[in-house]
């Protein structure tokens, strides 16, 4: 089921002759919304719902004026002037948006308020809800009241605090795990479950988590490294294979990662971060080993990951990393994949550790012949469409986008090394244009936002 949109501009026209919470249509957007002005009308921005006087003006169809009591009623920005109503009407409503809550930590007692891991995100979004319609706001979770929000809006370069209506969606993009499991985050849920209002990718993966949800799959088995809880017993019996990695359950970002690799006359140990990042300590037996690795595992849990032997660009360690996002009808579709490409002599291709970004194509190309090349991103996206499914179906709540780590060994099978639920917004940054990943979130955004609509249009029919 498709929704259709109608425009709508708001003017100014007259507004100072509108008297209390009123507005003013053309005859010819009365009879497009279906509303008998014998019956009550009601104008709804997201979660605010107020009844309102209509009058009749020689306007364009596509215009409206709001009372000056009604923008305060409906707490609607000044400088917001074009929404979507969706062309389904019903119970004499007025349905603007979409209005879009984005979640991230806020420090309110800063003079500067700056989002620098959402920055370009949010300049994308205020360039393409200008031309769409609705708007989005930022808020942290000290910014939740009982009837409103408080939060940032972000108009001529500058992010302005205002009171906002509850939003038909909300995006999260904490960054700390720890936010996601405070006591405030999980009220917030329960807020939002009891006013009907999606939040999505509202958590978190854990490595071990992702890998027991993809194990229940037999396809899926050859592509997943034995992973396993770190323990002594299954690390001593892990040791079999010639190169192992041993993981923060929780970590990110490809800190604290150890690559082990066994030799002749004992083992190797490099970490991938901190002051230690890339230097490797030489042990000679397992026990020794061990001891050395309990000083990591007391302090947080851990995974021991069957290392792979991964096809490398330039001696360099290599990856892919597939970006999926929700589409409208609810489908997953790929946005992008790109090739990261690690430091000289780094053991993970993050691009938090130092790694480049490169097109897919263009890497495999080098790679590969070119039939192969071509052959090798549709298993890619294969791979990856697999697994967002996969994780969609067994996870409560929304899922609107994924970053998945894919690597491919010497023989050119493919490897799952991560699912992230909350991929960076940092990449591409130099690019002037909105990324494919910001409209295929402003297309889950619109769907999440009317999807109320669409519920009474499938009912009727």
């Amino acid at each position: 089921m498709t929704l259709k949109f109608l425009q709508l501009f708001k003017k100014d026209d007259f507004q100072e002759a509108l008297d209390g919470l009123s507005i003013a249509i053309s005859p010819s957007l009365l009879k497009f919304l279906n509303i008998n002005l014998n019956e009550p009308v009601y104008v709804c921005l997201a979660k605010r719902n107020v009844q309102v006087a209509v009058q009749t003006h020689s306007l364009e169809k596509q215009d409206i004026v709001f009372s000056t009591d009604l923008e305060k009623s409906l707490l609607l920005p000044k400088e917001i002037d074009t929404f979507l109503i969706p062309y389904f009407n019903k119970n004499q409503l007025i349905h603007l948006g979409p209005v879009i809550g984005i979640l991230t930590e806020i420090n309110d007692d800063k003079k500067e308020i700056i989002f620098p891991s959402i920055q370009h995100l949010c300049k994308e979004l205020t360039e393409e809800l200008t031309q769409i319609g609705g708007f989005f706001y930022l808020f942290g979770l000290q910014n939740v009241q009982e009837d409103k929000m408080n939060g940032y809006f972000f108009h001529h370069n500058t992010w302005n605090r205002l009171d906002f209506p509850y939003p038909h969606v909300i995006y999260n993009r904490l960054h700390s795990r720890k936010a996601d499991s405070s006591t405030a985050f999980l009220k917030l849920k329960k807020l939002l479950e009891e006013k009907d209002i999606p939040i999505f990718n509202s958590r978190f993966f854990s490595k071990d988590e992702t890998y027991q949800l993809l194990n229940k799959s037999a396809t899926m088995h050859k592509h997943l490294p034995l992973t396993k809880q770190l323990t002594y017993q299954n690390f001593i019996s892990m040791l079999t294979f010639p190169l192992l990695y041993v993981k923060p359950v929780h970590g990110s970002q490809g800190r604290n990662i150890i690559h082990i690799e066994h030799l002749n006359n004992g083992f190797t140990a490099t970490i991938s971060s901190g002051k230690r990042k890339g230097k490797t300590k030489l042990f000679s037996d397992e026990e020794k080993l061990w001891k050395w690795l309990e000083g990591y595992a007391k302090r947080r849990s851990y995974i021991c990951q069957q290392g792979i032997d991964f096809l490398k660009s330039q001696e360099r360690s290599l990856d892919f990393r597939i970006l999926c996002h929700k589409n409208y009808q609810g489908n997953w579709t790929i946005t992008s994949i790109v090739a990261r490409i690690a430091q000289k002599n780094a053991i993970v291709a993050n691009l938090a550790q130092g790694a480049e970004m490169q097109p897919a194509k263009v890497v495999l190309h080098e790679l590969l012949t070119t039939e192969k090349a071509v052959q090798k991103i549709e298993e890619l996206k294969a791979l990856a469409l697999e697994i967002a499914a996969i994780l969609s179906e067994n996870t409560d709540g929304y899922l609107g986008e994924l970053g998945i780590d894919i690597g491919m060994d010497k023989q050119g099978h493919l490897w799952v090394i991560e699912v992230n639920s909350k991929p960076s917004k940092k990449l591409e940054e130099h690019i002037e244009k909105t990324r494919p990943s910001t409209k295929a979130l402003l297309e889950y955004f619109i769907a999440l936002s009317f999807s109320p609509c669409l519920k009474e249009i499938s009912e009727d029919e």
